[in-house]
């Protein structure tokens, strides 16, 4: 039997929500299709407008590389391909530079990419280390993107009430950069002047069948996801047209990645996406901007979370669908007694020894010290570590032989590419960094690399470090397991942690790892732009690299004519500005 809820389900019911709480309705039947959604002033007094240059960063959740590279080069988006110019090769264009190896941070998933993003920390430095993570000392689950636990409580305070931001250890984007900005629909937003967000329109009656298990999802249904992209274009113009073109604007699509999950064909379906729904969001924007007179002072920056890997939609191979016959029956066998998959246990449930936290091609299981809860209702003291040969060796050895040998539980017999373990460390403290575990002992990634090279996991040792070893480090668990997967696999040998989806991402692999990190300027000269992205992100640029340069561009040159701040539909001489053909 199923247990999770599909994505796209728990996705729709928070949006409606989410405008519940915002417009104080009583029910989710009062929203309606005049709902209007809208502008949420974050900063209680914003800062003032200030001259250029200005950064528009295009956000897309869920856009690979390649695949978003050839929806650019199909001719089919001329919006994009427009902002670039001639592609000059080697990642370099007349107008752009597209570095041609940058990565995400791991997990490759949508909370924790996004929060690496938008603050230039890795998550054991940042805090936010998934879709959902336990906080051991506080014995508190969130689930900002649930994966594993169906309740949309933190969903719903992640848009409304600020969840990541909140949570996040070290201070955003906004916050450090000291200029206006502005962010549509991203959860990272702590620190903006302005958050827009959408309005359903005709989401009500496609929620209504969402909710009651029905999947109809196909190449000619993805209207729903279009329509969110596209509601949230006019709410971030109508607020430029009030409040001045922000000196950073965050435009994000989660659309493509919600599409992607559940399209059969996930891949060429997504590039069809981007080129379909995508690129026209992207040339209304730039054309605003035009209007405006500003687009030659404005430094455009795309960025993704992660990529897509297709995978079979079944509870075969999604790891995370069936209880006993899935990784909590491993826990089970070794002793332990798991957490409920739910994001709030109730009273009578909090002798739990062993918590699960899914991030699609990741677990992260989390032990408590066994010795101060040995009986059933009686609650762990999570504030101390787990006992690193009672508590963390046992598990990781259960993981290890039932991926080699199925028992205890047979379907999980050759699922696991690695586990991962580490002698642990109290909350508070600096955490060690993982180790692979090879069925005897703990060996550090690099040395296990060394002797069995995986040139598939893509900087599997840095990586990992920015995950586990830091001050909230422990919040990707005691041990981690990665699934199989990636291209280099036939799709029956990939595997994931979730429900049933056509796709997945979360792993070290080059599909879900690579990611597009573009910088374009209109007329100005690319070769500049790959200077500043080399000079920052080095030969190996990362997602972490966003931060430092979006603030290298806002000290750049200033624009030639430096007057007013602009205003909506004028030009810098505050004379209406005409749209150039």
């Amino acid at each position: 039997m199923l247990r999770h809820k599909p994505v796209s389900i728990l996705v729709c019911r928070a949006l409606v929500l989410m405008l519940v709480a915002i417009l104080g309705l009583s029910s989710c039947s009062s929203v309606k299709l005049f709902v209007n959604g809208g502008e949420k002033q974050v900063k209680r007094e914003p800062r003032p407008p200030a001259p250029g240059p200005y950064v528009l960063i295009f956000a897309f959740d869920g856009a690979g590389y390649d695949q978003l590279m050839a929806a650019i080069a199909s001719g089919k988006a001329p919006a994009m391909a427009g902002m670039l110019g001639k592609d000059e090769g080697g990642g370099l264009y007349e107008h752009a530079y597209s570095a041609p190896n940058a990565v995400s941070i791991l997990p490759s998933t949508t909370v924790a990419a996004w929060s690496a993003i938008f603050t230039g920390a890795p998550p054991a430095q940042n805090g936010v280390t998934g879709n959902e993570w336990f906080v051991r000392e506080d014995m508190k689950f969130f689930a900002p993107v649930p994966v594993s636990v169906a309740e949309m409580d933190d969903n719903h305070a992640m848009i409304t009430d600020n969840l990541v931001g909140r949570q996040l250890k070290v201070p955003t984007l906004f916050q450090q950069a000291g200029v206006r900005s502005s962010v549509s629909m991203n959860m990272v937003y702590r620190g903006a002047d302005y958050f827009t967000i959408i309005d359903p329109t005709d989401m009500v009656s496609l929620f209504t069948e969402f909710v009651a298990g029905k999947d109809k999802h196909s190449s000619g249904k993805r209207d729903i996801y279009q329509q969110m992209d596209e509601d949230s274009v006019p709410k971030l113009l109508d607020s430029m047209k009030a409040h001045g073109v922000p000196n950073i604007q965050v435009v994000y699509f989660p659309g493509i990645d919600l599409y992607t999950h559940l399209a059969p064909d996930p891949l060429p379906m997504e590039t069809a996406y981007l080129e379909n729904v995508t690129d026209p969001l992207v040339g209304k924007i730039l054309d605003a901007y035009r209007t405006y007179g500003i687009l030659d002072q404005t430094y455009i920056v795309v960025i993704a979370d992660h990529g897509h890997t297709p995978v079979l939609k079944d509870p075969r191979h999604a790891l995370g669908a069936n209880s006993s016959d899935g990784p909590e029956g491993v826990v089970e066998a070794a002793g332990f007694r798991p957490r409920k998959f739910v994001l709030n246990p109730g009273k009578d449930e909090q002798d739990y020894q062993a918590v699960f936290a899914y991030q699609g091609a990741i677990a992260y299981v989390y032990l408590a010290d066994r010795s101060t809860c040995p009986n059933p209702g009686t609650t762990c003291d999570w504030k101390r570590p787990p006992r690193y040969k009672e508590d963390v060796l046992p598990v990781a050895r259960a993981f290890y032989w039932a991926n080699k040998r199925g028992r205890p539980v047979q379907l999980m017999k050759d699922t696991l590419d690695l586990v991962f373990a580490r002698v642990p460390t109290p909350p508070g403290q600096l955490t060690n960094e993982y180790e692979i575990f090879d069925g005897h002992r703990l060996v550090p990634i690099w040395e296990y690399l060394m002797l069995h090279p995986r040139p598939d996991l893509i900087q599997l040792n840095r990586r990992m470090r920015w995950l586990s070893a830091g001050p909230y480090g422990n919040r990707a668990g005691d041990i981690l397991l990665l699934s199989k997967s990636g291209l280099d696999k036939q799709i029956q040998e990939r595997y994931y942690f979730s429900a049933p989806y056509h796709s997945w991402h979360g792993s070290a692999s080059i599909q879900d790892s690579h990611i597009p990190l573009i910088v374009a300027r209109k007329d100005y000269p690319g070769a500049r732009l790959k200077e500043l992205v080399d000079g920052i992100g080095g030969s190996e640029p990362s997602q972490l690299a966003l931060v430092p340069i979006v603030r290298s561009l806002l000290v750049s040159e200033r624009p030639a004519v430096a007057a007013a701040p602009v205003k909506p539909g004028s030009d810098q001489s505050g004379k209406p500005a005409a749209k150039s053909q």
